[in-house]
């Protein structure tokens, strides 16, 4: 295994930490009645912080933007899927939220890979898929099934689709992993004067304004996307996808740290089929590159 790759799964594992929380640090908010346009907002005025002067910078350089894909890139990964994201927190758990809005992103990548990018699936690949689609369902398995969990496991199910599209377009148009953070971001502003002029802010302590912002904007929205967009770039969307599997082991750590969530058996058995899914996914494909 080459440097490249190596470091490419280390930045796919930090990104699966930070998604791990990102349901946890939502649900901080939303308990002090902050709403997903709320959370969405302060996604993106974290990550303008960084995003404007680099714009400047890159104007300054003789630069463009592609405005068009800027804006495609905010609905996959920016405003459209913080908003269907967050909101399906205010109706599921936690738990559901690391299981479907990202765990289903590998598979849904499997599914669209081929008409999208013309690239087949291998055989081992999908077994990987069933795996950690068999882990994710363990998930469910604890928690009684409503209406009212059905409504958010479809705004999850929505995530994870934009996602998804988001790993096959940045492949797609070959954006380099940094602009493609700072693009998402640009591309969202237009939401944000929106809120700053028709939406009233909500009533919340400092600090609890800061840590939004912070993670959120900076590290959900440029650091954990510009480390997404190197992994895809290195391994390619189908084996890059696999760390948004992960976080459905992450979420209920966190969860119990900042939340006192109390994990059940069930959770325990899929942490270990998702893990079994992207070791098959990630040591298959090297073992057949040592052959040839």
């Amino acid at each position: 295994m080459n440097s490249q790759r190596i470091i490419a799964i280390i930045l796919g594992l930090i990104c699966a930490l930070i998604w791990g929380a990102h349901s946890s640090v939502s649900m901080l908010g939303i308990r002090e009645q902050w709403t997903s346009i709320d959370l969405t907002a302060a996604r993106i005025g974290g990550g303008l912080l960084i995003a404007l002067p680099w714009m400047l910078w890159h104007y300054s350089r003789g630069g463009h933007i592609p405005w068009t894909k800027a804006f495609a890139l905010s609905c996959f990964a920016g405003v459209l899927f913080s908003l269907v994201n967050i909101a399906g927190l205010q109706f599921a758990p936690v738990t559901h939220a690391g299981a479907i809005s990202l765990g289903m992103t590998p598979v849904l990548v499997g599914l669209m890979s081929k008409p999208l990018l013309g690239t087949e699936i291998s055989r081992d690949h999908w077994l990987a898929l069933l795996l950690i689609i068999g882990g994710i369902g363990t998930v469910w398995l604890g928690t009684s099934m409503t209406w009212r969990y059905l409504l958010g496991d479809l705004c999850f199910l929505a995530g994870a689709t934009l996602w998804a599209l988001y790993a096959i377009f940045l492949k797609r148009w070959q954006i380099p992993a940094a602009q493609a953070a700072f693009f998402t971001s640009l591309g969202s502003s237009p939401f944000l004067l929106w809120y700053l002029v028709f939406w009233d802010l909500p009533e919340t302590s400092p600090s609890m304004l800061g840590i939004q912002l912070l993670y959120q904007g900076l590290i959900v929205g440029i650091l954990a996307i510009f480390f997404y967009g190197k992994t895809i770039a290195v391994l390619g969307p189908q084996l890059g996808t696999l760390f948004s599997a992960l976080p459905p082991v992450v979420v209920p750590v966190v969860a119990a740290i900042l939340l006192d969530y109390e994990s059940h058996f069930y959770e325990y058995v899929g942490v270990i089929l998702v893990v079994a899914g992207m070791l098959i996914a990630f040591f298959k494909p090297m073992q057949h590159q040592k052959i040839d």
